[in-house]
């Protein structure tokens, strides 16, 4: 019962998708084991909004944002690697389920921007 509530608040940070069911995100850290407090990128990165934790594939990942257009999920990465976070990438969503940026890129009839 325990992992069903967790995995339920887990879940409830996930902003609900938009109308086409394609949304993205900024991926800035996974962890495997230790989890490190939302508090930490709050103070180390200044980061005033709200980071979301998910379950996925073993790894609790902290995600930021929900864009309906890759090219400002991909703004926000570039604007996170300039506070300092490495490696922060976008990552996307098919109604809540995560899938690959190449999907959601031919799903939405989008463009990919460097």
């Amino acid at each position: 019962k325990e992992k069903e509530k967790e995995k339920e608040s887990i879940t409830a940070n996930i902003p609900a998708p938009d109308a086409s069911g394609i949304s993205y995100k900024v991926q800035i850290c996974a962890l495997k084991k230790t989890q490190t407090p939302v508090s930490y990128f709050e103070q180390t990165y200044s980061i005033s909004e709200t980071i979301n934790l998910e379950n996925h594939e073993g790894w609790v990942k902290y995600t930021l944002g929900s864009f309906n257009e890759y090219k400002n999920a991909r703004n926000h990465r570039e604007s996170m690697r300039n506070k300092g976070i490495a490696g922060p990438f976008v990552t996307s969503y098919n109604n809540g389920k995560r899938i690959t940026v190449q999907e959601a890129l031919m799903i939405s009839g989008q463009q990919w921007v460097k």
